[in-house]
């Protein structure tokens, strides 16, 4: 399996709401039994590394959230994969902030990065992890807000929801995704 975390490249954006997708693959990392080979290119950087007894290459996209696509292409090119073999995560502004959800395919609900990669690689049958980061406040722009740090008061909710989202993904890799589906999605509150 391949897990590309979502996000745009560059310190200026590490902690914007748009990145939670990456700082979960940052996570992952973190939590790895051991990081083997290493892979960058112009598209995207990736580890192996070892995770709930498995081997798993975790990418980031060196893209803009909106150009997905193309990191998602060069991915599924370089590691041989079929796109059911690619596992997204990523920010979703219809989900409260904290709710995490698991999904086997699905439209892109309106993120223009999953659109990106839905079109790069031309199915919506793609595993995901959605990461609810909520709604703007009526008025405020959405562009702005999802480019935006999270505030102060948020910083704990977010560091739950980033080692949320790596225990989600661990389930999958242990459990398969039909537990973690039953088991995250079933949760039916945030955290």
């Amino acid at each position: 399996m391949v897990i590309l975390g979502l996000g745009n490249p560059g310190k200026k954006y590490h902690n914007n709401r748009h990145n939670i997708g990456a700082r979960v693959v940052e996570k992952l990392i973190k939590r790895a039994a051991s990081i083997n080979q290493r892979w960058k290119s112009r598209y995207f950087f990736a580890r192996e590394i070892e995770l709930s007894s498995k081997c798993v290459i975790v990418v980031v996209s060196r893209t803009f959230m909106n150009e997905s696509g193309k990191a998602a292409l060069a991915i599924c090119k370089k590691f041989n994969i079929k796109p059911g073999e690619l596992f997204l995560i990523y920010d979703d502004i219809n989900l409260e902030m904290g709710v995490l959800r698991i999904k086997k395919k699905g439209s892109s609900g309106g993120h223009k990065g999953v659109q990106s990669i839905i079109q790069a690689l031309g199915t919506e049958d793609i595993p995901r992890l959605k990461i609810g980061i909520g709604m703007p406040e009526p008025g405020n722009d959405l562009v702005r807000y999802v480019l935006s740090d999270f505030s102060s008061e948020e910083k704990n909710i977010v560091e739950q929801m980033i080692n949320e989202g790596a225990t989600a993904i661990e389930m999958v890799l242990s459990q398969g995704i039909e537990k973690a589906i039953t088991q995250v999605n079933g949760k039916g509150n945030k955290i």
